[in-house]
């Protein structure tokens, strides 16, 4: 079980590493990438047996259902981001995911505040939330998180996740 353990670890944190840098290079964190995580982590968790598949399935579940979660309040994250998750859920299981993406979500709200501060537009876009917000609670009308201005900062949310993951096996593994 241990060996399972260090195995799944390591191709977490390659993982990780690999979206990092697609999603920083090209903005994108690619299928090839996340897809064959997915699998391999049902395999290498199916070999404990039936509670390890089982396992790995409610990891893809819960990110799955945070896909759906986002899809309900607008498009807060990218389709390559839950598709990461799904991958970490897969190889690591759920309670892995759910820390994974609480320290993700307090990480990347720091480092989009930093972004926002440095480039000026902090009560900008907390306008935009609160409008946006409101629109929602309103009207119904879907959320609008996100700004396809070439010239708006970006923040690869592959690094937030990945910070996260790092944190999460630094919590749950080191004693």
């Amino acid at each position: 079980m241990l060996m399972m353990t260090i195995v799944t670890t390591t191709l977490t944190v390659l993982l990780v590493a690999a979206a990092v840098y697609t999603d920083v290079r090209w903005g994108k964190i690619f299928n090839h990438l996340t897809m064959p995580a997915i699998v391999l982590g049902l395999i290498i968790n199916s070999l404990a047996g039936l509670n390890g598949f089982v396992h790995s399935i409610a990891g893809v579940g819960l990110g799955l259902g945070l896909f759906l979660v986002s899809c309900l309040l607008g498009r807060i994250l990218g389709g390559g981001d839950i598709k990461l998750l799904m991958a970490i859920g897969a190889l690591q299981g759920p309670t892995f995911l759910a820390w994974t993406i609480c320290y993700a979500a307090i990480i990347g709200g720091v480092l989009a505040t930093i972004i926002a501060v440095r480039h000026g537009i902090l009560l900008e876009k907390i306008k935009a939330l609160f409008t946006s917000c409101y629109m929602r609670l309103t009207f119904r009308v879907p959320m609008e998180m996100e700004n396809n201005e070439a010239t708006q900062p970006r923040l690869p949310y592959a690094i937030a996740i990945s910070l996260g993951t790092v944190a999460t096996i630094v919590a749950l593994y080191t004693v």
